[in-house]
C-alpha cells in the first residue's frame, strides 16, 4: 500500500464517527504547448507517469481529427516490467499508432541498473534537436531527491556539448525556457 492508501484505511470511521480526510487542490503548471505542432519531452518514472498520460491522450484525440501533432517522446521508468510498468498496454498502443516514441527504463530487468537519465544521455542528439533546434518542450515529473536533479543535469550536459555553449550558458539556457514555459517540472522528495 501506498502512503494515501494507508492513510484512508486507518481513517475508517467506528460506529457512526465522521471521519475528515484533508484534500489539497494545487494548480498545475503543466500545460501542452498552445500549437500541437510543438515537440515535447516527458520524463516520468513511476507514478510520475500520470500527468503524461492526458497529454498523450490529448494528442491522440487531435491525431485522430486529422491535426498534426509534434513528436511526443515519453522517458518512463521503473523497477521490472513483470511488477509496476504501469499503463504498458496503453503506452504501447500509442507507439503502434505512431503517437508516441517510447523510452523505457527498467532499472532492475537486466544486471545493471539503467534509469531514465541513462537513456536520456544515450539521446543527446533526439534532445538537442526536440529543444535545442526545434524549441520543443521539456517536462519532469516525480522525485525531487535524485532523478530530477540527475535529468536537469544531463539536460545542462547536453545543452552544452550539442548546444556548443558553456555550462554557464547552458543553465541560462534552461533558466530561459522555464520563463518561456518550455522546461516544466512537478517533483517531490
Amino acid at each position: 500500500m501506498g502512503v494515501a492508501t494507508t492513510y484512508l484505511r486507518n481513517k475508517q470511521p467506528q460506529s457512526g464517527e465522521k471521519v475528515k480526510v484533508p484534500i489539497f487542490i494545487r494548480k498545475s503548471q503543466f500545460r501542452l504547448p498552445t500549437k500541437p505542432e510543438t515537440p515535447i519531452i516527458m520524463v516520468g518514472p513511476g507514478t510520475g507517469l500520470a500527468p503524461f498520460r492526458g497529454f498523450i491522450q490529448e494528442r491522440q484525440h487531435l491525431r485522430d481529427e486529422g491535426k498534426s501533432v509534434g513528436e511526443s517522446i515519453l522517458y518512463f521508468g521503473c523497477r521490472k516490467r513483470s511488477e509496476d510498468y504501469i499503463y504498458e498496454a496503453e503506452l504501447e498502443v500509442w507507439v503502434k499508432k505512431g503517437t508516441l516514441n517510447l523510452r523505457a527504463a527498467l532499472s532492475r530487468d537486466q544486471s545493471k541498473k539503467v534509469y531514465v537519465q541513462h537513456l536520456l544521455e544515450q539521446d543527446a542528439d533526439l534532445i538537442w534537436n526536440v529543444i535545442g533546434e526545434s524549441k520543443g518542450h521539456f517536462y519532469i515529473c516525480g522525485d525531487a531527491k535524485n532523478m530530477a536533479v540527475d535529468v536537469r543535469n544531463i539536460l545542462m550536459k547536453i545543452l552544452s556539448t550539442k548546444g556548443n555553449i558553456s555550462e554557464v550558458d547552458a543553465v541560462q539556457y534552461i533558466k530561459k525556457m522555464e520563463a518561456q514555459k518550455r522546461y516544466s517540472a512537478d517533483v517531490w522528495s
